[in-house]
């Protein structure tokens, strides 16, 4: 299948899509909100209002407040949300809903009343796969003449399947190993960062391991494949080979368990594991426990759509863990994306849509602007990374005459990509910030710098990716003075006289305006690795329905760019892919085959079974740099097996079978983790006006504070708490709907201004966060009558359009 073309820009469109929908309808943001409330204090606030009348109307405004949180509270829907999330608010649901909405309103009552209003919020606004609160959809894209055709089923939920996460079942699998007769079925191996050479074991940073012949005979056999039993069938005393495994269990140099992978192959792996037990009474036991859980696991699926049932069949499943294991039915309590409990729900929205190339042909120009800049940020993170790794090898290579070792490489570099030291990357990111300024006409300063490293690109440094200096004079390139229509007036270009005043709160640029500082600002000539041709937007389209799409009523906004990401790749998404095989093709298409993938431990931020790359090839090679679960041994390629040597001046990894590669693409998904980090098209300042560049919202309008300045945090009583708010908002000239981000807080809020429930919220996560903490508030764009997904019923949904797009020249210059 042909690829849709992004307009004429010569990138092109994955013929599949995704559509990520919230669960409860938008409209949902609506249910606080007290206009008369809010002009009551704004009188009072002015001197030209009275007490009496704002008491009455913020009475008014809590009580429709409470009894609407009463009604929340009971709905089968949010509580079903609830009881997936976090079991234990149903206590919190329980109480509101006995006391009723006249329920004297002392402290605890409001800190459960706020509860609820922080979790509808979530569930009306945030476009998360988690759930039936968060149903995904894959859409198409085609040659259409439509901009959208939505057609809803008859229902919310077309699918949905409860799913073990991996460590519960790896859980179940430790247990039945401690049973020495079984844990000699689990297939033992050399940890995926190690090498068996010979009659060494090459380890990072640290001198070959001499063993002795048993040693080496044994480790040879330990492949991850082959049950203990047959490893030490050779020897001529086995018992001794278990103990002789256990030993170099010890020393760190192999595992010696169910291998399971991670994600949603692991209860089949499991099965197959437990079917290789030869003792029939141990299969049967250790069969009949996991058939126990999947039982207790069915039960929890089939009691979709009744919470109470779902309570208990939870509560079910948590009992027979814990009686198969002994280990508590909960890990890493407190952590976001740490797969904490023992299985989750996914779901699909029951909806088919299909994106036409008329929108497409609309968004093309104001998106080849971003992906333009995706290009040269790719470019730029590898050059600036080639220079690091540069100077690690030519240190090694100063300490040693031995072959430089991908893994030492490895070892000296977690600096350069993580932790709180400078890093190149930051480097690489605020000079991006600094190029979007110059692009928008914001900078207080032309982009300037010295003419060496990443630290900063003149204006006329040719930029990442191309080969000579090219000289430029800024001129009188066409664009938009603030407030005005892009082009208006002579000389008025973006980067010479769009500056903007602090009380600005919109301007415009068109595309085509923008070429020639676009390709002087961000000039690459390819991207900086393979992977770097993919990048995924984030889009959110602001319209009443599919009908004022097709008629050309509608906005975007950029919800996220995730640069050289292929987003795609994941599980959580391809679960319910109807061709999983055609995505991985296609991605092979683009990024070429003998993708290097890093083989990450458990304890990575945000490592979960839900979020595994699905799509990898079977030429890949999964990257083992150090102790790591759910390796595939065909595909597994030790760090410490990986030669570096430099040849016509590029340093290149070579693998044992000869295969080799450009250093960099080693390093390729840590450089597309920076990546994604640093796309943000933020402005400095206090205040930054929302900028639109064609129908494209690429920046919403930005205010910055901290706690302090707010004078929120410790202002007492409702109706102290409601007119400082108000008061807040007027100082800032914030809209009455807006998204804040607290420094402390891992997501931003909505909050409703005019609602004294939403201001009680916002007083307490003040006070909580303290007050040296920043917040980012942004405008809410789209509102609740820019939600255009419907349901059966005539319901509108938030939701975001997430395209995947490639970059017609890859990373070698080929197209």
């Amino acid at each position: 299948m042909k690829n849709p073309a992004l307009g004429d820009t010569g990138w092109t469109v994955w013929p599949d899509a995704l559509l990520r929908t919230t669960g409860f309808p938008a409209v949902g943001l609506d249910a606080f909100h007290a206009p008369s409330a809010a002009a009551a204090a704004d009188d009072l606030l002015a001197g030209h209002g009275d007490a009496e009348t704002l008491d009455k109307a913020l009475d008014e405004a809590i009580a429709a407040g409470a009894a609407k949180i009463c009604e929340i509270a009971a709905d089968p829907l949010f509580r079903e949300a609830i009881t997936w999330q976090n079991p234990g608010v149903l206590v919190t649901l329980n109480s509101l809903v006995a006391g009723g909405p006249a329920a004297a309103r002392n402290r605890r009552r409001r800190d459960r009343e706020r509860a609820v209003a922080r979790y509808w919020q979530r569930y009306c606004a945030k476009n998360e796969t988690i759930g039936f609160f968060g149903p995904v959809c894959w859409i198409s894209v085609q040659d259409s003449p439509e901009a959208l055709d939505v057609r809803p089923g008859p229902r919310l939920l077309r699918e949905r399947r409860v799913f073990f996460e991996s460590w519960a079942l790896t859980a179940y699998a430790d247990h039945l190993a401690t049973d020495p007769r079984i844990r000699r079925h689990w297939p033992p191996a050399l940890l995926p960062h190690l090498t068996l050479e010979g009659r060494t074991v090459l380890r990072p940073m640290q001198p070959p391991l001499p063993l002795s012949p048993v040693e080496a005979a044994v480790l040879a056999r330990c492949d991850g494949r082959t049950p203990a039993t047959e490893v030490v069938a050779e020897l001529d005393r086995p018992e001794d080979g278990y103990l002789l495994l256990e030993r170099l269990t010890e020393r760190d140099l192999i595992t010696w368990d169910a291998a399971l992978p991670l994600g949603r192959t692991a209860e089949h792996a499991l099965r197959h594991r437990i079917t290789t037990i030869d003792a029939p009474d141990l299969r049967e036991s250790a069969m009949a426990g996991l058939d126990r859980l999947c039982a207790a696991r069915d039960t929890v699926a089939a009691a979709a759509s009744d919470p109470d049932t779902l309570r208990a069949a939870l509560a079910t499943l948590d009992e027979e863990f814990t009686a198969l294991t002994g280990a508590p039915p909960r890990r890493r309590d407190g952590q976001m994306y740490a797969g904490r409990t023992l299985c989750y729900e996914d779901t699909t929205r029951d909806l088919d849509v299909t994106v036409g190339t008329t929108l497409l042909n609309d968004l093309a120009p104001p998106l080849a602007v971003l992906l333009t800049t995706a290009r040269w940020l790719t470019a730029a993170l590898a050059d600036a990374y080639a220079t690091a790794l540069r100077e690690l090898y030519d240190d090694l290579r100063e300490e040693s005459d031995a072959p430089v070792r991908l893994d030492d490489l490895l070892s000296l570099s977690p600096g350069l990509f993580w932790g709180a030291g400078r890093r190149p990357a930051d480097a690489v990111a605020e000079e991006f910030a600094r190029r979007w300024e110059s692009l928008f006409g914001l900078e207080s300063q032309p982009v300037s710098g010295p003419e060496s490293g990443p630290e900063s690109w003149p204006e006329s440094a040719p930029g990442p990716g191309q080969g000579s200096r090219t000289e430029s004079e800024p001129g009188s390139e066409p664009g938009s003075e603030p407030g005005s229509e892009p082009g208006s007036g002579p000389g008025s270009g973006p980067e010479k006289d769009a500056r903007l005043e602090r009380d600005d709160a919109r301007v415009r640029f068109a595309a085509a305006d923008l070429a020639e500082p676009l390709a002087r600002l961000f000039p690459a000539e390819r991207p900086g690795w393979s992977a770097g041709r993919l990048h995924s937007p984030d889009l959110q389209i602001c319209a009443t329905d599919a009908d004022a799409v097709n008629r050309g009523d509608y906005q975007v906004v950029l919800g996220e760019m995730h640069a050289a990401w292929a987003t795609f790749d994941c599980d959580v998404f391809t679960a319910w892919h109807p061709s999983v095989d055609r995505l991985r093709d296609e991605l092979t298409l683009d990024l070429g085959p003998h993708r290097i993938r890093l083989l990450r431990p458990g304890t990575w931020p945000r490592h979960t079974g839900r979020l595994m790359a699905s799509l990898t090839g079977t030429t890949d090679r999964m990257l083992g740099f150090t102790a790591a679960a759910g390796a595939d041994p065909d595909l597994l390629l030790p760090a410490t097996s990986v030669t570096v040597t430099e040849e016509e001046g590029t340093l290149v990894a070579t693998a044992p079978d000869g295969h080799r590669w450009p250093l960099i693409e080693m390093f390729s998904e840590m450089l597309s983790t920076l990546a994604v980090d640093a796309f943000k098209i933020t402005m400095p300042g206090a205040h930054v006006p929302r900028i639109t560049i064609d129908r494209l919202v690429v920046a919403r309008e930005i205010w910055r504070t901290t706690a302090a300045e707010t004078g929120l945090a410790g202002v007492k009583g409702e109706r102290g708490r409601y007119l400082a708010a108000r008061a807040w908002r007027h100082r800032l000239g914030l809209p009455d709907q807006v998204f804040i981000k607290i420094g402390t807080e891992v997501k931003p809020c909505y909050f409703d201004l005019t609602s004294p429930h939403y201001a009680g919220v916002l007083c307490a996560m003040l006070r909580a966060a303290g007050p040296d903490v920043a917040l980012t508030i942004s405008e809410a764009l789209p509102t609740p009558d820019q939600a255009w997904v419907p349901d059966h019923d005539g319901n509108r949904y938030f939701s975001e359009l997430r395209l995947q797009i490639t970059d017609p020249v890859t990373v070698d210059g080929g197209r």
